[in-house]
């Protein structure tokens, strides 16, 4: 599976995007492997959802982990220090992705992270402040990814 690979749920297709990161397993041994993450979605809602076992790749391998054989689970900083430069990935779109793409991924991403709406929740400043800069983050990427579409047409 690769960035903007699919998952059929049903009948609804959910994406998924590779995210690289660092387990701690509670013997305390370290174990590098991608979990595959909903566009929309965090780590810790697959951490914290029903399933016992968490569906990782390691070394091209997919393997189901014992949540509770999990300690800690962390993104390296080189990851996550790329994945919010890369438009695409902010976005949750695979390179090369179509305009219409690109547009629907934005309204998505914009409507589900506004600070309105997380204020409107009754959500604490700090969250109002995360959404904040995730709105900074997502406008960024689409001015760039708009911007190249715009040169190109």
């Amino acid at each position: 599976m690769r960035l903007g690979d699919s998952v059929y749920s049903s009948s609804r297709v959910v994406q998924r995007n590779p995210v690289q990161v660092e387990i701690t397993l509670q013997d305390g041994a370290p174990f590098r492997a991608k979990l595959f993450v909903p566009v929309q979605g965090r780590i810790s809602d697959l951490l914290n959802d029903d399933r016992s076992f968490l569906p990782v790749e390691r070394d091209g391998e997919h393997l189901a982990l014992a949540k509770s054989s999990i300690k800690q689970v962390r993104m390296p900083p080189s990851q996550a220090a790329a994945k919010a430069k890369c438009p695409y990935s902010v976005l949750g779109v695979r390179e090369g992705a179509s305009a219409e793409e690109i547009k629907r991924a934005y309204r998505e991403l914009s409507t589900a992270n506004h600070p309105d709406r997380v204020r409107g929740a009754g959500l604490g400043t700090d969250f109002v402040e995360f959404a904040t800069q995730n709105m900074i983050r997502i406008n960024s990427a689409y001015a760039q990814l708009t911007k190249g579409v715009q040169q190109a047409a």
